[in-house]
C-alpha cells in the first residue's frame, strides 16, 4: 500500500494530507504565515497514525499560485525527501482543482492568482484520465463556465477540497515530475 504526503501553500492558505490506496486518511489546512507549516505537516501525520518513515512519496503543488507558498512547499517537499529518502513529485494546483471537481463534464478550471486575476486550464476526461485540453492562459476575470474550489478561505473550508488533497488524486494522473535527481543537482554556493 503506497502512502504519500501532499504539501500546498500555492493556495490563500496552506494544506496538507496523507492517502492511502483506500484514499484520503487525514486532512488539514491552516492559514498562513507559512512558519507554522511543520506543525500542520506532523499535525496531519498525527491523525494519520503514522510516523514520516512510514511514507512512500511526497508530492507537493508546484503552481500556479503564490510564489511564496510554491517555493516554501517545494523546498520543504524536497528536504524531507532528501532526510528520508524517498521521492518527490509535484502536480499543478489546476490538475488538483480538476480532480476534485464534484462533476466530470468540467471543460474549465480556475485558480486564483491573485489580485483578482484568474489562471485557468481547460480539461476533459478520457476513459478515466483527466487531459489537459489546452495552454494554461492568465485572465482578469473568471470565466462563467469555469469551476473554482480553491478561493474559499478556511471559513468555507471542507477537508477534502484542500489544494493538497487534490494534488494527491491527481498524482497518478497527470503528474509533473521534480525529478528526483533535483535533489542530487543542488550545487553548495561558491562565493568569492
Amino acid at each position: 500500500m503506497a502512502i504519500r504526503l501532499g504539501i500546498d501553500a500555492s493556495q490563500s492558505y496552506a494544506s496538507c494530507a496523507v492517502s492511502t490506496d483506500l484514499g484520503i486518511t487525514a486532512s488539514a489546512a491552516i492559514e498562513r504565515p507559512i512558519e507554522n507549516f511543520p506543525a500542520l505537516i506532523r499535525d496531519v501525520m498525527a491523525r494519520a497514525g503514522l510516523c514520516f518513515e512510514d511514507l512512500d512519496e511526497i508530492v507537493v503543488c508546484i503552481g500556479p499560485g503564490s510564489q511564496t507558498g510554491i517555493r516554501t512547499a517545494v523546498v520543504t517537499g524536497n528536504a524531507l525527501a532528501l532526510a528520508l529518502n524517498k521521492p518527490v513529485s509535484g502536480v499543478l494546483s489546476t490538475d488538483a482543482a480538476a480532480m476534485i471537481a464534484k462533476s466530470k463534464e468540467i471543460s474549465k478550471v480556475a485558480v486564483s492568482a491573485g489580485r483578482r486575476r484568474w489562471y485557468v486550464q481547460g480539461y476533459q476526461w478520457n476513459e478515466q484520465k483527466l487531459c489537459r485540453l489546452d495552454e494554461l492562459q492568465l485572465m482578469d476575470e473568471i470565466p462563467e463556465d469555469a469551476f473554482s474550489v480553491f478561493s474559499l478561505d478556511l471559513n468555507g473550508f471542507k477537508e477534502l477540497e484542500s489544494c493538497a488533497c487534490g494534488i494527491l488524486l491527481a498524482a497518478d494522473q497527470q503528474r509533473q515530475l521534480i525529478e528526483q535527481s533535483l535533489l542530487n543537482k543542488i550545487l553548495p554556493y561558491e562565493g568569492k
